[in-house]
């Protein structure tokens, strides 16, 4: 907020028109954040930046360059809805590649392989999408990255990382950035980094986003990177004012950043564990695996233990917003069904109602099922939540 009040103050020139691809100040500060793991002859230059609208416009940018009518994209099971929705608005589709929830949601190696073993025209695969950390709380090791970047060499795909919760980490769990592991195996393979300050730095409403490219060392992003600008010239540029936060959230030399940085993540660890604790004795739920970062966890439902009535999880979640408050979202609409996504960022106590709420629901309706008698549909007028 600093930083944005001084520029209007002492910056005049950030109320004007900039760069279609971002002010030059914010592209430096973004170049020099994702070089900070790279060697000193992989430095990024800040015409290898584009400042967007939010990490989905840095999405969107960046998959229109690559995906034409009739082509591919990898995306990982389960993922973001919008990965699939950016594809199918430019004519092309998806393959979804499942992550393996008994190895805490690592990516299927075997299932990708089978993939490109099958596909009947696998060369029309343009890249795989890779979210790390991902949007259901799991953070990849550096050698499961280094096993991808292999994977993506044997066939020739660039990778799409969408690092939008980057160190949002818990734990021993360490966020590293897949450019910087690429550039240890051999900058064989070309990344193009999304990421932004919405979920970092708790500003959705900023609408500030990038895409970076890491070129390999063949040049194989270069008319992509080319496409791309050419791209963001359509929508001119985002909020220059918006973008004068840029170099002074992502410089640790800012005054308490980072220990403002620090803070949140040992409070969203803390908020996690809260809820987990909470939902670990409910009824006719699994926790699938603790939240190893981000803001999500996915949980299991065993809907045979269930009544009539919750035949799937989206019936499970739409029960538990109208009679207990508690709003979740079906694991179906991230392509897992029998399970729930649901938030941590709420503040303690709200998560410890939450639960506790989420565990009467399961009692209620679990005991229905063992005793033939359907839950009343009346019950959140003769007991309402507010």
């Amino acid at each position: 907020m600093e930083a944005i009040v001084m520029a209007v103050l002492r910056k005049p020139h950030t109320s004007s028109y900039t760069h279609a691809c971002g002010a030059p100040e914010a592209r430096r500060a973004i170049a020099a954040h994702h070089s900070v793991s790279l060697h000193h002859h992989q430095q990024l230059n800040p015409e290898n930046v584009i400042v967007t609208n939010g990490c989905s416009g840095a999405l969107e940018l960046s998959l229109a360059s690559l995906l034409d009518p009739g082509t591919s994209l990898l995306v990982p099971n389960p993922g973001f809805p919008l990965y699939e929705e950016i594809a199918e608005s430019h004519g092309a589709s998806v393959v979804s590649y499942n992550l393996d929830r008994k190895r805490d949601w690592e990516c299927d190696l075997d299932h990708l392989e089978k993939i490109m073993k099958d596909h009947p025209n696998k060369h029309n695969i343009r890249a795989m999408v890779v979210n790390n950390p991902s949007s259901h709380g799991v953070v990849f090791s550096e050698v499961h990255l280094l096993k991808l970047l292999d994977f993506c060499f044997k066939h020739r795909l660039p990778i799409v990382s969408d690092e939008v919760y980057g160190d949002l980490t818990f734990g021993s769990h360490v966020f590293h950035p897949m450019a910087s592991i690429s550039a240890r195996h051999g900058c064989r393979v070309p990344v193009i980094t999304t990421s932004g300050l919405s979920k970092q730095f708790l500003v959705p409403g900023w609408r500030l986003g990038w895409v970076v490219f890491h070129d390999n060392q063949s040049g194989s992003l270069r008319d992509v990177e080319a496409g791309a600008k050419k791209l963001a010239k359509l929508s001119n540029g985002t909020s220059h004012l918006q973008q004068s936060a840029i170099p002074a959230l992502l410089s640790k030399s800012t005054p308490g950043l980072v220990n403002w940085k620090h803070t949140l993540r040992q409070t969203l660890e803390h908020q996690a564990k809260t809820l987990c604790s909470g939902l670990e004795s409910c009824d006719s739920i699994e926790m699938v695996c603790q939240p190893q970062g981000s803001m999500y966890i996915i949980v299991g439902l065993d809907i045979d233990r269930f009544g009539s009535r919750i035949s799937n999880d989206v019936d499970f979640c739409h029960l538990l917003v109208q009679e207990e408050n508690v709003f979740v979202l079906p694991g179906s609409s991230f392509g897992v069904p029998g399970t729930f996504r649901v938030a941590f960022t709420a503040c303690v106590s709200t998560l410890e109602e939450a639960s506790k709420r989420i565990a009467c629901f399961c009692r209620r309706y679990s005991a229905s099922r063992q005793q033939g008698v359907l839950p009343s549909k009346g019950i959140a007028a003769t007991n309402p939540r507010e």
